[in-house]
């Protein structure tokens, strides 16, 4: 475990010691050579998580996120903004950070209103609401399968049933809701 912490400081020290490249993008006014250069960190990153080969903690699932995190806040403008704040929600929530997850979702929701992976993060987020964020926000349960319904004309008819069918018992818990069904 030692070593693993070792190689992601490593990793994190060597990423952060290289200087930036100055090339201004015009259609962005982003800095070409900084985005790559915060993407190649993330990629480096990532890397070194896949050679290890190991189930990492939580701590370094949120060292992980953050970096994600930090391409979205530099490069708002970018096209990897939205892409890597999607990643850093799906980090958090599949280490059981639930809350933050949802915090960076409603984020990317609200900024990126034509991201292509929309629909997932609004069923991820009515997902996480109604499941995991403690307590239950039924209100944000509701809105965000509306906004699924509404925004996927072209939602498979099962899962579209299935989702109205939640929303037609959306004051009962999910468990309740499991219960009831079976």
């Amino acid at each position: 475990m030692k070593v693993f912490y070792a190689i992601a400081v490593g990793s994190l020290m060597m990423a952060c010691s290289s200087g930036p490249e100055k090339t201004v993008e015009k259609k962005t006014g982003t800095r070409k050579g900084d985005l790559a250069s915060a993407v190649k960190e993330v990629k480096l990153f990532e890397d070194s998580l896949k050679r290890s080969g190991m189930q990492y903690s939580q701590e370094t699932a949120v060292l992980y996120a953050e970096k994600c995190l930090s391409v979205a806040h530099r490069f708002p403008k970018s096209p990897e903004a939205p892409r890597y704040m999607d990643k850093a929600h799906i980090i958090f929530a599949s280490s059981g950070l639930h809350q933050r997850s949802v915090v960076i979702a409603d984020s990317l929701i609200a900024m990126y209103p034509v991201y292509k992976n929309r629909p997932m993060v609004l069923e991820s987020l009515a997902g996480a609401y109604d499941v995991f964020v403690v307590p239950r926000q039924k209100d944000k349960v509701k809105k965000y399968y509306e906004l699924l319904l509404k925004e996927s004309p072209d939602m498979k008819p099962e899962q579209r049933k299935q989702i109205e069918d939640r929303l037609k018992y959306i004051d009962l818990t999910f468990d309740e809701y499991v219960s009831k069904a079976n």
